[in-house]
């Protein structure tokens, strides 16, 4: 048996910064629709999706006076913990049950993310068993920059790591949740989307065609060769890891390469391979991780 390599990275485009979680005076935002759209301009974004609490807001009529690709999103916030739907068509019933949440998402063609599960006192704002039990969304934010401000913290990388290592083929977003100006280019995603649109965006950042940062910038992510290749341009050390969270190797430097396993006991050990690349102030990004599996 050898190896097969689940790359989301395998097709070509344009890198497009953009964020998916933020408010507005529509929800408990501190400034309006148009001066958040403003704000993000500004800063050199390419596409948004403004999520206000259980509003939906269509973007159609803001699009004339902005160059950012505006995609439509709802935070859905009662009842339990908050769920973001991403491409929104409707506003949907916030049901207790966040599995009929999440289908409610997925049948309008939205898609789901779980938010900040370590906000809060007890770092539990999404308790784990929920992330467990909840099927058929896209992922999890793995940094909400709005909680560096609240109680709790904004990463949320440990979640993801068991998640993954249980088999879950979940992606890892990280955001502003924005509701005042001081909580903008906090948290990012760059998605490798086919050209600069809502459908190529919004299919890229389904797939796992992205990176979120907080200040690194990740310029190729590729798997040729055997191994997996990250290329930054500011990132001062770059680490693999893979099942449990296992640091697999560390490599100082903007661009490292790791091995691939072509054994197929040594795969399944290792399940997948993500990096996390360092660069100074404390700034990060993270790769999406590539699954390995035994192809018979």
């Amino acid at each position: 048996m050898g190896v097969a390599v689940d790359n989301p990275y395998a097709s070509a485009g344009p890198w497009l910064r953009g964020n998916m979680h933020g408010h507005s005076t529509f929800s408990d935002g501190s400034e309006t629709f148009e001066d958040v759209l403003a704000d993000y301009e500004r800063r050199g974004y390419d596409f948004l999706a403004m999520t206000d609490h259980d509003i939906f807001v269509d973007p159609t009529e803001y699009r004339a006076n902005t160059t950012l690709t505006l995609i439509p999103g709802v935070e859905v916030s009662r009842n339990g913990p908050h769920v973001l739907q991403i491409d929104a068509r409707e506003l949907i019933e916030p049901d207790r049950d966040r599995q009929t949440v999440v289908d409610a998402i997925n049948a309008q063609g939205a898609f789901a993310i779980m938010n900040h599960p370590n906000w809060g006192y007890n770092f539990n704002h999404c308790p784990h068993e929920v992330l467990e039990a909840v099927d058929g969304y896209a992922g999890i934010e793995i940094y909400n920059g709005v909680i560096e401000r609240l109680a709790g913290t904004p990463l949320a990388t440990d979640r993801w790591d068991m998640l993954l290592s249980k088999g879950r083929r979940v992606w890892g977003y990280a955001h502003d949740d924005s509701h005042s100006p001081i909580d903008v280019e906090l948290a990012w995603n760059v998605a490798r989307a086919a050209e600069d649109s809502v459908p190529a965006i919004v299919e890229a950042l389904r797939t796992g065609s992205f990176y979120a940062s907080t200040g690194v910038e990740i310029t190729d992510v590729a798997v040729a060769d055997g191994a997996l290749r990250v290329t930054t341009s500011n990132a001062q050390r770059i680490r693999f890891i893979g099942k449990h969270g296992i640091y697999r190797q560390t490599t100082d430097g903007a661009s490292a390469s790791y091995a691939l396993p072509t054994d197929a006991e040594e795969a399944e050990g290792l399940a997948y391979v993500r990096a996390e690349c360092y660069g100074a102030g404390g700034a990060v990004a993270w790769t999406q991780p590539v699954f390995l599996n035994a192809d018979a």
